[in-house]
């Protein structure tokens, strides 16, 4: 009965996030599952835990903010545990008042889950180096954030790394004699057992949770760097399991329950080395040697739901507890891509419902510098929420309608950030736009064009416009101006140049570029605001270095044009140059700015 006498407290933080004040006295009680009534000026909370009561509040604010007095709402859990990861390693960390505020949101939709996904940004004493200038969070930020998450129903999971993606940690001369290679740790080698010993235990003092993520995902080269030096040739399927089962061992002694990426194994069942290989096979006596490990599957690509049901019966066969960790996708660069999100995440939550799988997880990467504020992705975060308590097939307006009272702002600024992006393929035209050279644009437009970019910005802009007083729609529309600016350039500077069109030149050189390079500084101090109040300082610097660079180019693109019509160049050799398709692995920023090293 605790989270009754907290139950005040509870409908104080959910109304900071809504801002919403419910008019009404409360009667909260304790109950099976949600039941929240409304009959004119009387309402009801029947709630199972103090997570389902926030929610309650929620749907009174809903109903509030969406004019109705009257309601009688009956919902339960269809997934156990809901929630959300925070990739907490790609440049940003958040500051722990931030982190309280993304808890309040989750509490209040219901989600009662939250990972934060560390692979060396937290403290652990014995090891300095673990997360050295990365603002990685001490034990006891970690312990007030579990605190606070506890007081709100949500479960804080820790979620690290235990043999691959440590390049951050592995960097260090400290750390060289731990490698396989410089992402991968030496399998089969003490002292990096006491390195994993002394994480897990440096979290074990940190959260009250019994389960932990120990990682282990993408460690293709497993077994093929010192490793191999050291003792040769080896059954990689043998050696990751003796490794996981040393891992799993040092967890059950602290009391955690693993939870580990699922993929390595179906990478080494595919004759083409690919997870989603549908004709994977993992042998039987691997699969027998597996120790007491729940498997996370991960997918954000597909769109078709008999797809993510084959692997879901695939991963059945290996353990009895799934864990589906889909994505908001957060990490195509400075907005959120809510086609795809949209398009991947509804098939795949329907999967689950067929499977019944009882721990789900929206993941939020920052792949490539952490571009993309999670909190832009808040108003997703209802395809999560109800298909945990409504079940699947929800009508989408259920969506809308969270979103707008978690948020603050309808759906359509959403849709106007997707506008970022072309379709829901994988096609990062926006991030490439703010990134590329002008004079030689490595953009991979596939069936994406310069016209049809410069038409979603002005789409989004007529959205984003009205809302001008929130940062976070400040900043989405330098964005789009910005994007909007530079596709113009893209678009004509070459042809305009072979054409000798001397005036064209002038205006870029003399007018458009100092606009555009006007916007850009906006833009930097705008993504700067957004960033220092969320996150902490240390990651920002790699963004701060990338506007550097792509507005110093600029200014020297400028010089070189009017250098080249004031007759000191003979011409402008990059705009000389026949452009070739990019063809180049990855959409991050060193593949969009130079082909040189």
């Amino acid at each position: 009965m605790a989270f009754i006498q907290d139950s005040e407290a509870i409908r104080d933080r959910v109304a900071r996030i809504t801002g919403v004040m419910l008019p009404w006295a409360v009667r909260v009680a304790e109950g099976e599952g949600l039941r929240v009534t409304l009959t004119g000026e009387e309402a009801c909370v029947v709630a199972e835990d103090a997570n389902a009561l926030a929610r309650g509040y929620f749907l009174l604010s809903r109903a509030l903010r969406e004019g109705r007095r009257k309601m009688d709402t009956v919902q339960r859990r269809h997934i156990a545990s809901c929630g959300v990861m925070l990739d907490m390693s790609r440049g940003s960390v958040m500051k722990v008042e931030a982190v309280k505020r993304y808890i309040d949101q989750l509490a209040a939709l219901g989600l009662n889950l939250l990972m934060l996904y560390t692979e060396d940004t937290y403290e652990v004493p014995e090891y300095p180096y673990f997360g050295h200038l990365r603002g990685r969070y001490t034990q006891a930020e970690l312990r007030e954030i579990d605190s606070y998450a506890a007081s709100m129903g949500v479960e804080l999971v820790p979620c690290i790394q235990t043999l691959a993606h440590l390049a951050q940690f592995l960097q260090w001369k400290e750390s060289h004699a731990l490698q396989d290679n410089p992402d991968i740790l030496l399998a089969n080698d003490e002292a990096v057992y006491r390195l994993i010993e002394a994480a897990i235990r440096a979290m074990r003092n940190a959260v009250r949770t019994n389960r932990i993520h120990i990682g282990m995902d993408e460690a293709d080269g497993v077994g093929l760097g010192r490793y191999y030096h050291k003792h040769g040739p080896t059954d990689r399927f043998l050696l990751l399991n003796r490794h996981l089962a040393r891992v799993t061992d040092i967890c059950r002694q602290v009391g955690f329950e693993p939870i580990m990426w699922s993929d390595m194994f179906f990478h080494l069942g595919s004759k083409t080395h690919d997870y989603y290989d549908l004709e994977a096979e993992v042998p039987q006596h691997v699969i027998d040697a597996l120790p007491p490990v729940s498997l996370c599957y991960w997918d954000y690509y597909h769109d078709d739901e008999s797809f993510y049901d084959r692997m879901l019966s695939a991963h059945e066969r290996m353990t009895p507890d799934t864990v589906f960790a889909g994505g908001i996708w957060t990490w195509s660069g400075f907005l959120p891509q809510v086609k795809r999100t949209e398009a991947t995440m509804l098939p795949a939550l329907r999967a689950c419902a067929k499977h019944g799988t009882q721990m789900v997880l929206a993941t939020m990467w920052g792949d490539d510098g952490a571009e993309t504020n999670q909190f832009l992705a808040s108003g997703l975060l209802p395809i999560f929420s109800e298909a945990a308590w409504q079940g699947a097939d929800y009508p989408f307006s259920e969506v809308e309608g969270a979103c707008a009272c978690l948020t603050g702002l309808p759906y359509d600024v959403l849709r106007a950030y997707g506008e970022f992006y072309p379709s829901a393929k994988d096609q990062r035209t926006g991030k490439g736009l703010i990134w590329c050279d002008i004079l030689y644009p490595l953009m991979t437009w596939g069936d994406d064009s310069a016209d049809a970019a410069i038409d979603r910005a002005r789409r989004a802009l007529n959205v984003l416009s009205a809302y001008d007083d929130r940062l976070e729609c400040r900043y989405a529309a330098l964005l789009m101006r910005v994007a909007e600016g530079k596709a113009l350039l893209v678009r004509d500077l070459r042809s305009r140049y072979l054409a000798k069109d001397a005036a064209y030149l002038r205006q870029a050189a003399e007018n458009d570029i100092p606009r555009l390079l006007a916007l850009y500084e906006e833009l930097q101090r705008c993504h700067r605001t957004l960033w220092e109040r969320d996150m902490k300082r240390f990651g920002w610097e790699v963004l701060s270095l990338r506007y550097g660079a792509v507005m110093n180019r600029l200014r020297d693109a400028a010089d070189e044009l009017l250098r080249y019509l004031d007759g000191q160049l003979r011409c402008v050799e990059a705009l000389e140059e026949e452009p070739l398709p990019a063809q180049r692995n990855g959409q991050h920023f060193r593949a969009l700015v130079t082909p040189t090293e």
